[in-house]
């Protein structure tokens, strides 16, 4: 119980200083910056407590948001992400959500798909309706909402492959 609680806060601490250290400074095309801090709400316990985890998520975003300079959108993108991730894992695999490592265990690739890239999505679309908070931007939004989601979660995809091989 302990390692694992050690091992969520190096998982998150760890995914924090990435984000800001190295992947905040990558803008691909000009714009694209890739998210992995994401990887925590992803990866986490299906079977750990969930307001603890709605907690963390507000401490992920918060976190983010102050070393980066935003102005709330992170927390509130974690935030709605956390909430709805039981959610998410039951659209995605069509089981309860206190089942602990569904998308790990999973041999059906197109499940954990589902699952990762809607948490994708749906962070990335709160998170520029919130920093482009303005109807004349909704091409912006769109855009940006759909390219960010696919480079992020080529990334994405590519660690937890690698995090599945641990």
């Amino acid at each position: 119980m302990i390692n694992e609680n050690l091992k969520s806060s190096f998982q998150f601490a760890l995914l924090i200083l990435a984000q800001i250290i190295v992947l905040d400074n990558i803008n691909l095309f000009g714009f694209l910056n890739p998210i992995i801090y994401i990887l925590f709400i992803i990866t986490y316990k299906f079977d750990k407590n969930q307001t603890i985890f709605i907690f963390l998520c507000f401490s992920l975003g918060f976190i983010i948001d102050l070393l980066s300079q935003t102005p709330g959108a992170n927390t509130i993108s974690c935030l709605i992400v956390g909430y709805l991730r039981p959610f998410l894992i039951n659209f995605a695999f069509k089981i309860n959500s206190d089942m602990p490592k569904a998308f790990i265990n999973d041999p059906n690739i197109s499940h954990r798909f589902l699952y990762i890239f809607s948490i994708v999505l749906i962070h990335q679309l709160i998170y520029f309706s919130i920093i482009y908070f303005n109807f004349n931007s909704i091409y912006l939004i769109i855009k940006y909402t759909i390219l960010s989601s696919i480079f992020s979660f080529i990334l994405l995809w590519t660690l937890i492959s690698f995090y599945k091989s641990l």
